[in-house]
């Protein structure tokens, strides 16, 4: 099982103003299910994804898969 736990993600702009992507996510994701996740452009698919492969890593929250919190761990991990 894949959890996310209140994942954030922020970034910030050219500006210096801090935009908030993804706020306070929280899904439990089953191994024998498929998942779509759709949304208009923007709304933070990618970046989603992104957290999950550990491409990025969110500002706030935690990973967990099958019960082992992965957060920290690198894209190779």
């Amino acid at each position: 099982m894949l959890e996310l736990k209140n994942i954030v993600f922020e970034v910030r702009e050219e500006t210096g103003e801090i935009k908030r992507i993804l706020d306070n996510v929280s899904l439990e994701l089953d191994e024998d299910m498929f998942y779509v996740v759709t949304g208009p452009n923007g709304s933070g698919k990618s970046t989603l994804a992104r957290i999950i492969m550990g491409i990025e890593s969110p500002t706030s929250g935690r990973i967990i898969l099958n019960g082992e919190d992965i957060t920290e761990k690198s894209i190779t991990e």
